[in-house]
């Protein structure tokens, strides 16, 4: 099998000829660049033409050195690469940098948003004042590199993917707080669904311009709405039904008519357990991170349920980060003869700079045809 059928297969929860494995080939499976420098610097590697020493894309070599099967075409053009093909976007985003530093390297990462713009706004205030800007139609030479990057990873022989947008939920909660929130679910739904009814109606026009654009070269596009807390979900089942997932149902009711080739991903830390076959509903085809640290969410809990490929499934919080090399090998074997084959092997999220280059390592050393 490619690297392509194989993916497809664990997707449509099939056998593959042995389980894929992914690191890199999503948004949500990127690195602290502090992270890969120490890769490149285990693999002998130098930071390669077409990414940013700061960048948190996964080099196309260290993808190839350990097997992935899954390729990111990146929504945000490295700016090593936008200097040549829209030198004013270049000149913007690197006039806009804004870093912290998270340890003592000389690569530094981004710093994280903390304000919450229509915290304390009452519904007249948000209806008169508030809404989201008029998605700009991408320039031709950005579309151009999406397709051609697709293209040449599809020509390799590996599955593609596509960062595609965030959902409703955590829009919401960046806009009014966590908390506000979620009593907004309960009490005060009329400001919610004015929120969501905007928020939809921006994403119906990204969706509009983007999709049928890449439709013919990706095969799976990507979302991220986080639903769940560690110990369980941020609302019940009913209110996301009620409240969300109409919003939801419809944006991926749309990306199916655009695509009907391509898989849905849906990205939900925590304790989505209740939730996965409400996600199923709505179309989603494969449920990432698969963060079996939570609550409900032990791999044999979730093997079979919902009808859903998993995404992840290999835990940051303790396993890759504390345990000794050989003991992830086997941890990963584990996982993978439980899941499978409804499974691709990743980390469980985006890797932060405490893992060691050497658990990486091997984590993807485990035997992929590993059988329950």
């Amino acid at each position: 099998m490619t690297s392509r059928e194989r993916v497809t297969a664990a997707i449509e929860l099939k056998e593959p000829d042995r389980t894929p494995v992914e690191f890199g080939g999503t948004m949500m499976s990127l690195c602290l660049p502090e992270f890969l420098q120490d890769m490149r610097d285990v693999l002998g590697y130098s930071l390669p033409d077409d990414r940013d020493p700061d960048g948190t894309w996964v080099d196309e070599r260290i993808q190839l050195y350990l097997g992935s099967d899954l390729r990111c075409v990146h929504n945000t053009i490295p700016r090593v690469i936008l200097k040549d093909i829209d030198h004013e976007e270049y000149l913007r985003r690197e006039k806009e940098k804004s870093y912290i530093k998270m340890s003592e390297r000389e690569i530094t990462t981004y710093t994280v948003r903390t304000e919450f713009p229509l915290a304390g706004m009452s519904y007249e205030d948000i209806r008169d004042t508030f809404n989201f800007p008029v998605p700009a139609r991408l320039p031709e030479s950005h579309i151009e590199w999406y397709i051609s990057t697709a293209k040449k990873y599809r020509e390799d022989g590996f599955a593609t993917s596509f960062w595609a947008g965030c959902g409703f939920f955590e829009v919401l909660c960046w806009h009014r707080g966590y908390e506000q929130a979620c009593v907004d679910l309960l009490i005060e739904q009329d400001i919610a669904k004015l929120f969501f009814d905007r928020l939809a109606e921006t994403r119906y026009k990204e969706l509009n311009q983007i999709i049928p654009e890449l439709a013919p070269y990706i095969d799976i596009f990507c979302f991220g709405d986080d639903l769940a807390m560690q110990s369980g979900p941020f609302m019940s089942p009913d209110t996301y039904r009620e409240i969300i997932m109409p919003y939801q149902s419809q944006i991926y009711a749309r990306v199916k008519q655009l695509a009907p080739d391509s898989h849905i991903f849906h990205h939900a830390c925590g304790s989505v357990y209740r939730l996965i076959p409400l996600l199923r509903e709505m179309g989603v085809s494969v449920l990432n991170p698969t963060q079996v640290s939570a609550a409900e969410m032990e791999p044999e809990r979730l093997r079979g349920h919902g009808g859903i490929c998993y995404h992840g499934g290999i835990d940051l919080q303790h396993v890759l980060t504390q345990y000794s090399p050989g003991d992830i090998t086997r941890e990963a074997e584990r996982v993978m003869g439980i899941l499978a084959p409804g499974y691709i092997c990743a980390p469980c999220h985006s890797l932060p700079e405490d893992v060691p280059p050497e658990n990486l390592l091997a984590m993807f050393r485990a035997d992929r045809r590993a059988k329950k």
